[in-house]
């Protein structure tokens, strides 16, 4: 029964329909910071409410808006459907060869900022939601929308918020974001950053380095002693060490550089930001490094806490948590995993393959309820928070169809 109701559904999905949602959500700038989706949230209320769709807008802090909206029902089941409406500033506009909002179609390619991260997907996403209101009945669980905002910056106001309060969590969740088509994200390294504290003797700077005590020196002096970090291993399980070893090559595909695969079972370190001082002739009292760290899947943050802690010790310094966030993995064995790769497979031609990946999303809430996870959409993976973004429009149609194939499969009577 679900096949003739799949063959329907993607036979219903009209190419230019996508295409045109995608350039219309790409004009409606929705850059974070500031971070206000409140006219994207109600150009996609308005669209849903074309075929009869109720949708639910959640506002925690002002201007940060999320949609959620839903259909079927009557089951256990609940898929949502994720996707980000926020996108990274444009930045100087003399540096794009188009306007970053127009939404134009040229060559093959719908251009724009966001139209990899993540307004292809996004709209791939609404559109299989929206196409599947005729198809309602058909559904045994719910299919649930959350369009949200806050993810460049975090989350916490977006998809976090709607996970906390139980809005709109279900029980499998396929995220549009951009991951190419070859490959379906399962597993995402940790955040854990934080701004480290040294403290110095002051004197005239013309006694310098005879007395006193540099606050700058000692923290170069920590810093290098920091990247130590990257010596530290993970405890993978065996499913675990077969993705990760198996995503290294892509990593090294992705970005471009050989050997980059390693980044994914050790973590990563980067001194991002360095304060000392006061003026030229003053031994500084203090100093403040802020460093991101990512911690890879198999390890806790606790375990790269304790190390830093250790090392800050030594030089008498005090750290400040910024932010934490751990490692999350769903297993490429879990339904929605298996699904999303089936169903790529029917409309590609070719199975995408599990990857691990080195930043984070918003995939780390649900995860973190226990809820299996996966990425998969549409990108230009080497365009993204750059100039001159763009998205394949034909990829961007590919999308919408694996969702909407997924969403029946996953919802079918009886799975």
């Amino acid at each position: 029964m679900s096949g003739d109701v799949k063959k329907k559904v993607l036979e219903s999905i009209r190419a230019e329909e996508v295409i045109e949602l995608a350039g219309k959500l790409i004009k409606i700038p929705s850059e974070n910071p500031p971070g206000d989706t409140g006219e994207i949230a109600s150009f996609i209320k308005d669209y849903l409410g074309e075929v009869g769709v109720e949708s639910e807008l959640h506002e925690p802090v002002k201007g940060k808006i999320s949609l959620v909206a839903r259909i079927g029902g009557g089951g256990d089941k609940e898929l949502v459907l994720n996707g980000h409406m926020d996108v990274v500033p444009a930045g100087d506009r003399s540096r794009w060869s188009f306007d970053p909002f127009s939404g134009e179609v040229r060559d093959g390619y719908i251009l724009g900022r966001g139209s990899s991260d993540m307004k292809g997907g996004l709209a791939g996403a609404i559109y299989a939601f929206r196409k599947l209101v005729e198809f309602e009945k058909e559904l045994a669980g719910t299919l649930t929308l959350a369009c949200v905002a806050d993810e460049e910056t975090g989350g916490e106001n977006g998809a976090g918020y709607l996970v906390s309060k139980g809005i709109a969590v279900g029980s499998a969740v396929l995220i549009a974001e951009p991951t190419g088509m070859e490959f379906v994200d399962v597993g995402q390294k940790g955040t854990f950053w934080v701004r480290i504290t040294v403290h110095g003797k002051p004197v005239h700077g013309s006694l310098a380095p005879f007395a006193g005590e540099n606050a700058i020196l000692k923290a170069a002096d920590l810093m290098k002693e920091l990247l130590s970090v990257t010596e530290l291993r993970p405890k993978l399980s065996e499913e675990m060490r077969r993705v990760v070893e198996e995503s290294k090559p892509m990593v090294d595909k992705l970005v471009k550089m050989k050997g980059m695969g390693k980044i994914l079972d050790r973590p990563t370190i980067n001194i991002g930001i360095i304060k000392g001082g006061t003026k030229i002739n003053m031994v500084p009292e203090r100093c403040e490094i802020d460093v991101d760290t990512r911690v890879p899947v198999g390890m806790k943050s606790e375990q790269l806490a304790e190390y830093v802690q250790k090392i800050v010790s030594k030089y008498g310094g005090e750290i400040t948590y910024l932010e934490r966030s751990e490692p999350n993995f769903t297993s490429p064995d879990s339904e929605i995993a298996k699904l999303v790769a089936e169903n790529a497979a029917q409309i590609l031609g070719f199975r995408p393959k599990p990857l691990i990946e080195w930043a984070s999303s918003d995939a780390r809430f649900y995860r973190a309820k226990n809820v299996p996870t996966v990425h998969y959409g549409p990108g230009e993976l080497d365009l993204i928070h750059g100039y001159n973004e763009r998205v394949k429009a034909e990829d961007v149609v590919k999308a919408a169809k694996v969702y909407a194939g997924t969403a029946v499969d996953y919802l079918r009577p009886g799975a």
